[in-house]
């Protein structure tokens, strides 16, 4: 079976993937992991950019140390 690509404009694929469910999405997310085709962050690319939001908006450490908790928890 031949494959057909489709070009769609950004606005087109966002108002596209605004109808599905999450778990749709997170099916399409896994497909493209698979493929290689996309790489989540890497744990060190997460702490650099964390670092330099909490560097720029110049937050209490407890603050930081209350987003590490709860993205800990959401594993």
């Amino acid at each position: 079976m031949a494959e057909v690509a489709i070009k769609l404009s950004k606005d087109k694929l966002i108002e596209g993937l605004s109808t599905l469910s999450f778990k749709e999405i997170k099916d399409i997310m896994d497909s493209l992991i698979q493929k290689k085709l996309f790489r989540p962050p890497t744990a060190k690319r997460i702490y650099k950019e964390a670092s330099e939001i909490v560097r720029r908006k110049k937050l209490p450490q407890e603050v930081a140390e209350e987003a590490v908790k709860w993205s800990r928890a959401k594993k």
